[in-house]
């Protein structure tokens, strides 16, 4: 198994931020102009206290002023829509809906943004850029259509304290997939039996509502053998076998336990934070999300250090599997007013 651990994430942290430092580029404007963005509001205080400094300390280097409004996860996706769908855009967005980049890149709605990506190409991972270089349908090819800015792995999050509870300890919980995820199931029959009605074993996102439930159903589709449902040419492999075992795999996975009683039944209407507060809550066990889990109680020793944070247990053949990758960008709608500073304002962020 892959640990994920707080210390390897903070330590990277550091690292991109140090490398930051170096590498500011030279600005030099003949004119100060303003730029408006729009970016997500982080789950933890210091993400926007850190991005305000960013701000300011470009805004001190170039002359500009950026106009930024920092707005949380679910209204950002549908402020976007809007916006775009309206022609009344921001000059800087950042992305908080996967299928917003490669619908609006395919119909010619972005700026192409690859004079920023391609210099510094070698110090992004492939799936980053993957995830940006997008096909614009209107002068058929490809481009990067928006900047990487950042990513997360996707981690299982399970409280201590419960599995202790109904009398297990975590090296019990086994480590090959099927295994792993039916061990939560006599976990929340124990501590009902103990009192606790509300209690489930899984945070699942079992909605269409934003991002979460996209990365959940890719995680299992790849643990199930279904990796290559799309493949690095761009290329859908719907009528692939394997692909076609592993989905349906997934899918029976994902929704037994739902129609069993262990998963909570309003799910099927939560939004992406929604899986964060039933967990902080500890109404679930178990929730399979991004490292928002635990960065929103980190301050709050007790409950952070309750919170085990567990990468991707074996296949059930016994083999590593990915974990899902959640890109996080910024982008330039065409439409924006000030596209130069935006661009110069990326360049410097990145």
């Amino acid at each position: 198994m892959a640990n994920l651990t707080r210390r390897s994430v903070l330590r990277g942290s550091v690292g991109l931020a140090t490398a930051g430092a170096l590498a500011r580029p030279h600005l030099a404007n003949a004119a100060a102009t303003t730029a408006e963005l729009w970016w997500v509001q982080g789950f933890a205080q210091e993400e926007d206290v850190a991005f305000k400094k960013l701000l300011a300390d470009y805004e001190k280097a170039s002359g500009n002023s950026i106009d930024y409004s920092i707005i949380p996860f679910a209204p950002m996706r549908q402020k976007a829509i809007s916006a775009i769908t309206s022609g009344v855009v921001p000059d800087i967005l950042e992305l908080a809906d996967f299928q917003f980049l490669p619908l609006n890149a395919w119909a010619d709605k972005l700026v192409d943004v690859s004079d920023i990506v391609e210099p510094i190409k070698s110090q992004y991972f492939d799936t980053a850029l993957r995830g940006t270089y997008t096909y614009n349908n209107v002068i058929k090819r490809r481009a990067y259509y928006a900047v990487p800015m950042k990513c997360s792995a996707v981690p299982f999050n399970i409280w201590q304290s419960l599995i202790e509870k109904a009398g297990y300890k975590l090296e019990d919980i086994p480590n090959t997939w099927d295994a792993f995820l039916d061990f939560f199931m006599p976990v929340q029959d124990k501590l009902r039996a103990q009192g606790m009605r509300n209690i489930y074993a899984y945070g699942y996102q079992l909605t269409a509502n934003g991002v979460d439930p996209a990365i959940l159903f890719q995680g299992f589709l790849m643990a199930y053998g279904g990796k290559n449902l799309v493949t690095p040419d761009g290329k859908l492999h719907t009528d692939d076998p394997q692909v076609g075992e592993a989905a349906i795999k997934a899918i029976t996975k994902l929704t037994t336990p739902f129609k069993k009683g262990y998963v909570p039944p309003g799910v099927v209407n939560w939004n992406d934070a929604d899986d964060n507060n039933a967990f902080h809550a500890k109404l679930v066990v178990m929730d399979f999300d991004g490292f928002s889990t635990e960065v929103a109680v980190y301050k709050n020793k007790a409950l952070y250090d309750d919170i085990v944070t567990r990468g991707m247990p074996l296949g059930n053949d016994g083999q590593r599997i990915p974990s899902p990758i959640a890109s996080f960008v910024a982008l330039i709608p065409k439409g924006a007013k000030n596209d130069d500073v935006a661009k110069e304002f990326l360049k410097y962020a990145v």
